[in-house]
């Protein structure tokens, strides 16, 4: 279609913005574009595309140079090439033809850098690096040289020059930051490159960061066409960079075809220097080979790197569930760099590829990352029917990573059915449920670990698990990670009753916390029992109507998210290496409310999901019509009334009019709200105040949170406690709508006019009761409907500190039956607590009530007040008042309490005898927002008074 054509497409009012854009020659016009398409529907947004696309965009197209001397990181209008790959490739030639001394005189620049690079000169590297960049311009081939030193200088160092190179580069353009996320050291490659592919496709205003960002975790092409895709935007960035990629996929076109480049390709990475570089990682550390696997891009026109990445990119990925098909080049030149490695092989402790380069190969020998692919390759190549030994499998799962993500799921689930073993098959299930979405490989999983459990381990998981810690605790390891609630829920010989699994979950994490000598997992199992109690005491039988799936939202979050988020929390304040004094706080606000909206919109997982499947499709209808339909229907004391043809006939009418309405709440109600569906409910895009709250507190505590751990590890789980609390509020919506039909989907006044009088005088009572029973069904249906559209509590409850108190009471009770608080609650209202915190509320008030029952008179009622205080921002007030036994003296109370007060208090949770008040001083003094301030005798009272900051 051609670009006139495309206008039209467009309103008159955005094809008047789109031509003021595009006519504009004095600034970048991607920024206005942006803006504009975030206002477009899908439509309109391709027709934006197709102009911006369209060869002839006047003063606002930006010619790209091919030794730029600004920093080519950021998008700008650049006209699409739109040609076939050897049109492409012979105008590349032309350019290598006229700049080709230039081009010779940078490759010797490269390898000089590179040198020195290997003889640990690194201050003389980075000198070159500037240099090169004066006199040669950026290229993204220098700036992975640039992030190559900054990412491996000794920690806690800076070097100020490099620092200074990063922020000219543009540390927030996506390159630059994708760049230093895949080379770091502490973040998992798979995840970033992940993220890194899934960046959200904008079409041509961010086409060209996209693709160079891609650069340094997929440089190969999967075909001619993506080829031209993928060189015609990389030629933008600088002409070095376009040799370099056409060097590295010269298998999909004859190179000699062009002498020019061929001759600056050969001219590239020479060979001998391939060694020197691997021997700067360190071969005896265990970690070395993987920091190379995700670095070596840093050299990609080296011939080596690109055979050694044939097999690590193909074969050690978490994106495909099978390996395509390799075109024969790459696929020869692979069999020749990795021979035909067995598993034995590569366990024997002797070198297991064929290439000959000896510090690769020492790296390879101590490493976990080739031994990962050519386990997966030898896999994939016998389609999981050639057998293998249990102890060569045994020792594999040590030396390799990431299996779980990246094995062939088809020749694993071969294998598995194959395998006689039953170690072996445990193993091969647990890595395929991991991988694999097929339920039958879960069952699989859960059948042959409760056959496990039951024949060898007396029934329970946990001894299951802690058999398996010294010989194979990546075994432990693989379960701990797979038992989650819901999966534990299908194991239903394992966790008959319902109550069994958070039991079992809360020992899980007691495991772990032994084995990993970390006691956040000790908190983590608390957090589960205390959840469990509190649903005991509310007696709620989840309904799981409103669902999220978790793991898929996790999932998402790493796929879409992670390099934005690392960015807004790593390369902010001073932008140093390792340092992030400030958060970014205003990128984090938008993440969450994507990640929000997503949460609420997505078709996958989100809770629009769940709310079409099992809500719309069935179960809302047939809850509020079928159910009350169908009992009124059935019910003998009416069938009187339905032998009557005009109480049918009337009947009928209203039936068809209350169908009508359950419907249109179905089809125009039960919705996000959009274009399509202005009626919707569900508005994850508008934030009132209490929204905005929320929402600033979810910036806050993630923002906290990775200034304390310096970690990004749990925030999906921080994200995920976020967006529930705000989808309460949206959710309310529902309800407040439900509430506002309950008069009109009962149509009282056709009952009353048009259904009872329609029986004879005789038929009147009976015909009375009929209309109450009917409006009584419908009210009772609503009301258990109201209780859909809320957090599930399974995710993390939202619970009262009076419903906190019950369970503290009710856990009391188990061993001093007969404490009995009475009703003595002078709280004025119900204070809702939602997230972890609400766990150390219920700490503290077990604590008190714990004493109460064990020390006071237990006769007389335990005093208590809660309320919200909203002096010096919003705090929870929590006053509890016990009396004194009568046989006891206040005054040696009173000496004794305060005794514990003056105690040291640091070992508090090493004894159980009198140590209440001790824990609650280092309950105090761990968690800043929380203040114990009373603790004393009054009259014939104890009186205690603790204070929690609330965060909205």
């Amino acid at each position: 279609m051609r670009r006139f054509e495309e206008l039209k497409r467009l309103d008159k009012k955005t094809r008047n913005k789109v031509r003021a854009i595009l006519g504009r020659g004095d600034a970048n016009a991607i920024a206005g574009l942006a803006a504009l398409r975030s206002t477009l529907g899908k439509d309109q947004s391709i027709a934006l595309d197709g102009i911006l696309n369209s060869p002839a965009l006047l003063k606002a197209v930006t010619i790209s140079t091919p030794f730029p001397k600004t920093a080519p990181f950021v998008d700008i209008l650049r006209s699409l090439v739109d040609v076939g790959l050897p049109e492409l490739l012979s105008g590349i030639e032309a350019s290598v033809v006229t700049y080709k001394e230039r081009l010779l005189q940078l490759a010797q620049q490269l390898q000089d850098i590179d040198r020195l690079y290997a003889e640990r000169n690194i201050a003389a590297s980075r000198d070159r690096i500037a240099a090169t960049i004066e006199s040669s311009g950026w290229s993204h081939a220098l700036l992975r040289r640039v992030v190559l030193i900054r990412e491996n200088l000794p920690k806690g160092t800076v070097d100020e020059r490099i620092e200074e190179l990063v922020l000219i580069a543009g540390i927030k353009n996506a390159p630059v930051a994708s760049l230093i996320h895949a080379y770091s050291l502490d973040q998992n490659i798979l995840t970033i490159k992940r993220s890194i592919l899934n960046i959200p496709d904008k079409g041509a205003i961010n086409r060209y960061t996209r693709t160079i960002s891609r650069l340094s975790v997929l440089p190969f092409a999967s075909s001619a066409e993506d080829l031209v895709a993928f060189l015609s935007e990389v030629e933008k960035c600088s002409l070095i960079d376009a040799v370099i990629l056409a060097k590295f996929n010269a298998h999909l076109f004859q190179i000699e075809d062009y002498p020019a480049l061929a001759e600056v390709a050969r001219a590239l990475g020479p060979d001998n220097l391939f060694e020197p570089l691997v021997g700067t990682y360190e071969p005896d550390d265990d970690e070395s080979e993987y920091a190379l696997f995700k670095q070596c891009s840093a050299w990609l026109e080296y011939e080596p790197v690109r055979r050694y990445r044939i097999l690590i990119d193909n074969y050690y990925d978490v994106s495909p569930e099978e390996v395509g098909e390799l075109p024969p080049d790459l696929e020869q030149q692979l069999r020749d760099w990795v021979g035909d490695p067995t598993p034995h092989d590569l366990v024997s402790g002797k070198t297991f590829t064929q290439h000959g380069y000896k510090a690769l190969a020492r790296l390879e020998l101590s490493g976990t990352a080739t031994r990962s692919a050519l386990f997966n390759y030898w896999l994939a190549e016998s389609e999981g029917q050639i057998g293998f030994e249990k102890e060569d499998l045994l020792k594999l799962m040590g030396v390799t990573r990431d299996l779980a993500r990246t094995v062939p799921i088809k020749a694993v689930r071969t294998a598995a059915k194959l395998s006689k073993d039953s170690l072996v098959r445990l193993i091969l299930l647990l890595l395929l449920t991991k991988r694999s979405k097929n339920e039958l490989d879960s069952f699989l999983l859960r059948k042959l670990l409760e056959e496990t459990a039951f024949q060898y381990h007396n029934g329970s998981l946990v001894e299951l698990v802690r058999s398996y810690e010294k010989s194979h605790p990546y075994v432990s390891e693989y379960i701990y990670d797979l038992a989650t609630e819901d999966f534990l829920a299908k194991l239903t010989r394992l966790a008959p009753h319902r109550a069994d699994i958070p039991e079992i979950r809360a020992s899980l994490h007691e495991w772990m916390a032994s084995f990993k000598g970390d006691e956040h997992f000790l908190q983590r199992a608390r957090a589960v029992r205390i959840d469990h109690q509190i649903n005991r005491v509310r007696n709620e039988i989840d309904d799981h109507r409103i669902y999220v799936d978790p793991s898929r939202f996790s999932s998402w979050v790493e796929d879409e998210m992670t390099i934005e988020l690392n960015n807004a929390l790593t390369s902010t304040g001073s932008g140093k290496k390792g340092i992030a004094i400030t958060c970014d706080e205003t990128t984090l606000s938008m993440l969450m409310r994507q990640a929000y909206n997503a949460f609420v919109s997505n078709a996958v997982f989100g809770i629009a999901s769940y709310l079409g499947r099992r809500i719309r499709h069935g179960t809302f209808h047939g809850h509020l019509y079928s159910s009350v339909i169908n009992s009124l229907e059935k019910s003998e004391r009416f069938q009187q009334l339905f032998q009557n043809s005009k109480f049918n006939e009337k009947w009928d009418v209203w039936k068809g009019l209350y169908n009508k309405a359950v419907e249109a709440i179905i089809s125009e109600r039960l919705h996000v709200y959009s274009k399509a569906k202005p009626l919707g409910l569900l508005t994850p895009e508008t934030y009132g105040p209490a929204k905005q709250e929320i929402l600033a507190a979810a910036v806050k505590n993630i923002s906290s949170n990775y200034v304390e751990t310096t970690s990004t590890a749990d925030i999906d789980q921080t994200m995920i406690d976020y967006c529930w609390r705000l989808a309460e509020l949206d959710l309310v919506a529902i309800t407040r709508h439900l509430k506002a039909q309950q008069t009109s989907l009962k149509n009282e006044k056709f009952l009353q006019e048009e259904l009872v009088p329609s029986v004879a005088l005789g038929e009147a009572r009976l015909a009375e009761m009929f209309k109450r029973e009917l409006e009584l069904s419908i009210d009772r249906k609503l009301a258990a409907m109201f209780g859909w559209f809320k957090r599930p509590s399974i995710v993390a409850p939202i619970a009262t500190v009076s419903l906190l108190f019950d369970a503290t009471v009710a856990e009391v009770k188990d061993t001093i039956p007969d404490f009995d608080p009475q009703a003595a609650d002078a709280s004025k209202e119900q204070i809702e607590l939602v997230g972890e915190f609400y766990h150390l509320i219920y700490d503290s008030l077990a604590i008190v009530v714990g004493n109460a029952a064990n020390y006071a008179d237990r006769s007389r009622p335990l005093k208590r007040n809660f309320e919200i205080v909203r002096e010096k921002g919003k705090r929870l007030v929590v006053e509890i008042s016990s009396s004194i036994k009568p046989t006891d003296d206040p005054n040696v109370v009173s000496q004794i309490i305060e005794e514990r007060k003056k105690a040291d208090f640091m070992d508090a949770n090493m004894y159980d005898r009198k140590s209440g008040i001790s824990k609650l001083l280092l309950l105090s003094h761990n968690h800043p927002k929380f203040e114990l301030q009373q603790y004393e005798v009054v009259g014939n009272e104890v009186r205690v008074r603790f204070i929690y900051a609330l965060e909205h």
